[in-house]
């Protein structure tokens, strides 16, 4: 079985976009039960509003070249494995702090909320179901744990899942290829439009390759490269996938997803926490 990570999104962005998460009473999985709103303004210094920070470490930086594509960062409870978005909130794995759930808007400048927590895992990884009603945590050991976030304040864990028993392939809009991270091994392709018969097409082994979201229309890929930064790459013909360019990000980088809504791509930067851009510029400064 297999469920889409992010489709595709639009280079259009909807600047005055804001997620729609639920930000009422906050409730976690180990008593975390404390919530954080954190506007970034456009000078660079932030204000606390409406509810209380969680932790003195998360810090709140923003560039505001106009022609950077960045628009801000912040510090995760531990070192960012792993990203994912859903429409209303992003998902970051982080270890053996397990996972942090947010809420992240963009309009002038960056609006981040705790919502809640998941402890008691160590999370390496995290993707969600297609209908984005269910979580999937990764733990050290491969396991995933299931998670039901209908309610987003208050995760459910369902069941736990041996290893390879539902991937996090990212799939094409026409739904006829999937694309597999494997890590230093690169990129494996398959085609599905025959679910009962999922056969390779490609393998590309010459960039690592630790997450991949699809952009112009599932002509191109972003991917996570861990000690390379951010690779774009052409797959316009995915059973030719030939690399453009790179973004050189200091540090680690094993997760990357983008918010269709925001037009925010958000990297997973290892102890630097998670960095956020303004993916249309992005692309054109990798252009």
């Amino acid at each position: 079985m297999t469920y889409k990570r992010i489709l595709q999104m639009s280079t259009t962005l909807l600047l005055t976009a804001f997620l729609t998460a639920g930000c009422g009473g906050s409730s976690s999985q180990g008593g975390d039960d404390k919530s954080s709103s954190t506007q970034l303004s456009t000078d660079g210094s932030s204000a606390i509003s409406g509810k209380m920070t969680t932790s003195d470490n998360i810090d709140y930086t923003e560039n505001t070249d106009s022609v950077s594509a960045k628009t801000g960062e912040f510090q995760t409870r531990a070192p960012a494995q792993d990203v994912t978005a859903s429409d209303s909130a992003l998902f970051i794995a982080e270890g053996d702090k397990g996972v942090e759930i947010v809420k992240i808007g963009y309009s002038d400048r960056i609006d981040y909320e705790l919502i809640t927590t998941i402890t008691g895992i160590n999370a390496t990884k995290v993707f969600l179901s297609e209908d984005q009603n269910t979580l999937y945590v990764q733990n050290r050991v491969g396991d995933l744990n299931v998670y039901d976030i209908q309610d987003i304040q208050n995760p459910q864990k369902i069941k736990i899942l041996a290893k390879g028993s539902v991937t996090d392939d990212t799939v094409t809009t026409d739904g006829i290829y999937a694309f597999s991270p494997q890590k230093q091994n690169g990129l494996t392709v398959y085609d599905i439009s025959n679910p009962s018969n999922k056969r390779i097409v490609a393998k590309y082994k010459d960039t690592p390759v630790y997450a991949i979201v699809l952009v112009d229309n599932d002509t191109k890929a972003l991917v996570a490269t861990k000690n390379e930064g951010i690779a774009l790459l052409d797959i316009a013909n995915p059973k030719n996938i030939s690399y453009l360019a790179s973004y050189d990000i200091s540090g680690t980088v094993t997760g990357i997803t983008v918010n269709r809504f925001s037009g925010l791509l958000f990297v997973a930067n290892a102890d630097k926490g998670v960095k956020v851009f303004n993916l249309n510029i992005f692309l054109d400064n990798l252009y």
